[in-house]
């Protein structure tokens, strides 16, 4: 029998039988219904032992255990979706508020169905925040987006954004909607970043979401200047990111 962890109620009648003295660990897990293993370890634990202090002790081991398991499915498939379309690890963790170093070790680790030999140029971020693409600043400011939407509490509020193409397709790009509630991404190929281009690959988009799109948050670039068509043509409000924002 291995060791287990010990319940609240274990615990106090653990610290009865310490207290009544001469018991070996073998009787007390006996009485506890637990290995011998893992009355050694509590007692080791905590000395002299009490049992709540323990149990805070276990209850602060359990929160940490949390944290390192932050990765959950649907954050491996966003991080998974978004490496396959070129992104770098960078750029993934400034957009979505991760830890770049984490997203790296979980790729060490095998925990995301992702080789490191196949990721994409490093410098990509860099890329984007020097890129000369024409900026405009008009627009509604994601400061005055409402708070529900920035609290994620509902779904159709979507996040767009164009991301350049391999190296031997210089001029395309993928247009990404990502769903700012549930993290749902879709993605089309466009030939170029221009205003038209965009305008052909959200039609599609709309096409395909319609009425489950309330809003979108998109940067200053230029292929998103004429923004107020779309607020007109599909009913929905556009947000801008402050410039140079991932």
């Amino acid at each position: 029998m291995g060791t287990s962890t010990l319940s609240r109620f274990q615990r106090g009648a653990l610290a009865q039988l310490v207290n009544e003295g001469n018991k070996s660990y073998q009787v007390m897990a006996d009485a506890l219904g637990v290995a011998k293993a893992t009355i050694s370890y509590e007692l080791d634990r905590v000395k002299p032992y009490d049992p709540e202090l323990a149990q805070q002790d276990a209850d602060r081991k359990r929160r940490n255990c949390g944290r390192r398991s932050m990765l959950t499915a649907a954050l491996a498939t966003l991080i998974t979706n978004h490496l396959r379309l070129t992104w770098s690890p960078e750029t993934i963790a400034a957009a979505y508020n991760l830890s770049t170093a984490s997203i790296y070790n979980w790729l060490n680790r095998g925990w995301l169905p992702f080789k490191l030999t196949d990721l994409p140029n490093r410098n990509v971020r860099q890329h984007r925040v020097s890129e000369n693409r024409g900026k405009f600043t008009s627009g509604t400011s994601i400061e005055q987006r409402p708070t529900t939407v920035n609290q994620r509490l509902a779904f159709g509020h979507w996040e767009v954004d164009t991301v350049l193409s391999s190296r031997s397709e210089p001029r395309s790009c993928l247009v990404t909607f990502v769903e700012r509630k549930t993290r749902l991404l879709w993605a089309i190929k466009a030939p170029n970043r221009t205003a038209k281009a965009l305008n052909t690959a959200f039609g599609k988009f709309m096409g395909a979401f319609g009425p489950q799109v309330k809003s979108i948050t998109v940067d200053h670039g230029k292929e998103f200047a004429n923004y107020q068509a779309l607020e007109q043509d599909y009913q929905i409000k556009v947000y801008f990111c402050h410039p140079y924002s991932p």
